[in-house]
């Protein structure tokens, strides 16, 4: 059976959603989006995460063309269509063809329903490493299309080994490409929220942590303070909680995965099965 997804109202392959040339998402990288994951088609946290789309919206100044109840529909019929164990759903929208090569059209709602595979579990027993570079987001609280740095930076972090970039202005860390950041000192968990992406998974896991012991500690965080901490760790939809034992060539701690983001982890995915009614997760 061929996958359908949604295009402006329509559900129809992927390979017939086609965009202009014209479009203000092409042309100026003017476009939004939200991702979250679907197991045997329950969603997770699909209501936060389309909070965010609409926040995403809200501060670019982009009008969404549909509810948000069509929105949902559309999502339930594609995941119930489509039938995958395991699936992203990605809900992207662009500023449409620009009438003079800048300024915003109607826009293009678009969602996909795509097969995933597991992350790769050497990832949690393990720990992964983090190439820093020098860079700030614009307006890091939106959602965009925009990830040209990250892009950019892809072949050479690989090259090094590293699974991702965490960004610093030369003090101060903000977050990875893709993912929020995570400190671990004693019983106290500190995040950052200024500069970064409010993520979701960043999210459920503030609210977590008080139940596994934890002291939340929200505020900037040096990136020495991040090269000498005991436990670190990454947090979004695909990584989940992920431990981080090295940045650049510097371990942290002794480079393995430490018992408090073990703990973490643990309670992370409990929670992702009761969300999504699954009997069990494992990292």
């Amino acid at each position: 059976m061929q996958a359908i997804q949604f295009f402006n109202g329509k559900f129809v392959p992927k390979e017939s959603i086609t965009f202009s040339i014209d479009d203000v998402g092409v042309l100026r990288g003017f476009g939004i989006f939200d991702y979250f994951k679907v197991y045997n088609g329950a969603p997770a946290f699909m209501e936060a995460h389309l909070n965010r789309f609409e926040s995403s919206a809200l501060l670019l100044g982009m009008e969404i063309p549909f509810s948000r109840n069509e929105i949902e529909t559309a999502i339930f019929k594609i995941i119930q269509h489509n039938e995958f164990p395991l699936s992203g759903v990605k809900v992207l929208m662009t500023g449409g063809a620009s009438p003079d090569g800048f300024s915003a059209g109607k826009p293009n709602l678009v969602i996909t329903n795509t097969a995933v595979s597991e992350t790769n579990p050497s990832f949690y027993a393990e720990g992964v490493s983090l190439m820093t570079h020098q860079f700030t987001r614009e307006m890091p609280q939106v959602k965009t299309t925009n990830y040209a740095t990250a892009v950019r930076l892809e072949p050479i972090w690989k090259q090094k080994g590293h699974i991702d970039v965490l960004y610093h202005d030369g003090h101060y860390i903000s977050e990875v490409s893709r993912s929020n950041v995570f400190l671990v000192e004693g019983n106290k968990l500190i995040t950052n929220e200024e500069g970064v992406l409010p993520g979701i998974t960043r999210m459920n896991v503030v609210n977590l942590a008080p139940q596994l012991g934890f002291v939340v500690e929200v505020r900037p965080i040096a990136l020495s303070e991040v090269l000498a901490a005991q436990e670190v760790f990454i947090t979004s939809t695909n990584k989940k909680v992920m431990p981080v034992v090295k940045i650049d060539d510097q371990e942290i701690a002794d480079g393995k995965v430490g018992a408090k983001t073990k703990l973490l982890m643990e309670g992370y995915a409990k929670l992702l099965a009761e969300e999504t009614k699954q009997p069990s997760f494992q990292n």
